[in-house]
């Protein structure tokens, strides 16, 4: 029911991001942080990508590296695995929105394979109940014959 509520805000943002002009920067930290909540449930790794801008210095901090991924799910390795992607000193477009130029990401277009699979799989398990109650109603009368 979660994914239901949140994938599509997910998908709104990244199709915004996929039209968002970009700037060209340099990374100057580059780290991967474990970042559980007090009571360590749902243990999740966090990335931040921070650097300068080249047209005026102005600095950037990044924790979303993209919409329309499972990130709040990443593991150790791919943490760094993308804090890898980007070490220090490398040059990055980084997208940010006209409206919130605060509002930034790396990767501005993806695949959209995984939210479709995302919201298709969360569909399914809403409408399994219904499917369930459906079938055992039309085996039900073969069962105990029909009055």
């Amino acid at each position: 029911m979660i994914v239901m509520v949140f994938a599509p805000i997910e998908m709104i943002q990244k199709a915004d991001a996929e039209t968002w002009p970009s700037r060209r920067g340099v990374v100057t930290m580059s780290t991967a942080s474990d970042a559980r909540n007090a009571r360590n449930i749902f243990p999740w790794w966090r990335v931040e990508i921070c650097g300068t801008y080249r047209d005026n210095g102005e600095s950037f901090c990044i924790t979303r590296i993209r919409f329309g991924g499972l990130e709040y799910a990443d593991s150790r390795a791919s943490a760094l695995e993308t804090v890898a992607k980007y070490p220090i000193g490398r040059e990055v477009d980084v997208y940010y929105s006209p409206q919130n130029p605060k509002l930034t990401v790396l990767v501005a277009k993806s695949s959209w394979g995984e939210m479709i699979a995302l919201v298709a799989i969360a569909g399914f398990f809403l409408l399994l109940p219904v499917l369930l109650w459906v079938f055992r109603k039309q085996i039900e009368p073969e069962r105990y014959g029909r009055v």
